[in-house]
């Protein structure tokens, strides 16, 4: 099973392309008893796995029954937000009330986590015997004339992509891939669709953000929106001062890279990216 998902080129969907047959063969030492299906899909704009999991709901459900075999688990949880019931109508969903360990993976605590969206494709690879090649693409945002989910060839062009999607507005300004909050800002239109890309999101001028930021003024809005407890004020003036070793002291590691810190600052401080600056910085230094 892992050997066919391996050949199948079958990766994490929801954005990190991680592998898939890698998490599907823990270490010797690491005890697993459940799968963790996210289909929460939290992104605005972003509908993919609401669509696989409404459209594909057998897949869903035989791609975990083949990841439950190999892993050789009793248990799996299928978490969706309230946001999505005809989803949860579908699929039945429960929580599992573990926390990780600051640095560790969700194996630390018996858990596998797999997307929705890789979970059904697992079962498509068995079910045609092909690999990955195409994913469900949502194309969205007010500066796309016809938003839609659709079907893609990996390796598709962006700017094919729009164009079936008849094209953009006229005050279109930024195209992103992914969603508004962790996506990445396109600078070539014939970039291709990855097996990652999520999303294809356009933004109009009223959405997008002036470049211009201003000094903190310590109102503590990033504090309030950070969901894993950080301080991004303090992380961000150590990035800023390009102090990297004491940003993993502040647990740099623990950031998910969601966003909500840039978009809660007032001062309109690029705090996300300047943490996605200092994962790459440290990871040099280690590597030095």
């Amino acid at each position: 099973l892992v050997e066919a998902v391996r050949q199948a080129g079958v990766v994490g969907l929801g954005g990190a392309a991680f592998p898939t047959h890698v998490k599907l063969q823990p270490p010797k030492d690491q005890h697993v008893d459940t799968i963790l299906i996210n289909g929460a899909e939290c992104e605005p704009y972003l509908t993919t796995d609401h669509r696989t999991m409404v459209e594909y709901p057998e897949r869903v459900q035989l791609g975990v029954r083949i990841m439950m075999r190999a892993l050789g688990v009793g248990r799996a949880v299928i978490g969706i937000e309230r946001n999505k019931p005809d989803a949860i109508e579908r699929l039945r969903d429960a929580v599992l009330h573990r926390e990780v360990p600051s640095g560790g993976l969700p194996m630390n605590v018996g858990v596998v986590v797999h997307n929705v969206a890789s979970v059904a494709t697992i079962a498509e690879v068995f079910e045609t015997g092909l690999p990955l090649i195409e994913r469900i693409v949502t194309v969205s945002g007010f500066g796309v004339k016809r938003p839609a989910n659709l079907i893609v060839p990996v390796g598709t062009k962006t700017r094919d992509l729009l164009d079936a999607c008849d094209g953009l507005t006229d005050d279109a300004r930024e195209v992103i891939f992914g969603g508004p909050m962790m996506g990445t800002a396109v600078a070539d239109l014939d970039a291709p669709i990855m097996k990652g890309t999520t999303g294809v999101v356009v933004l109009t001028r009223r959405d997008v953000k002036p470049q211009q930021s201003y000094p903190c003024i310590g109102c503590g809005h990033c504090l309030d929106a950070c969901p894993v407890f950080l301080n991004p004020q303090q992380l961000g003036k150590l990035a800023m001062a390009e102090r990297w070793e004491e940003m993993e002291q502040e647990n740099l590691m623990d950031c998910m890279l969601c966003g909500c810190c840039s978009y809660t600052c007032p001062s309109n401080i690029p705090l996300s990216q300047l943490f996605v600056m200092g994962k790459a910085a440290l990871r040099k230094v280690k590597v030095a």
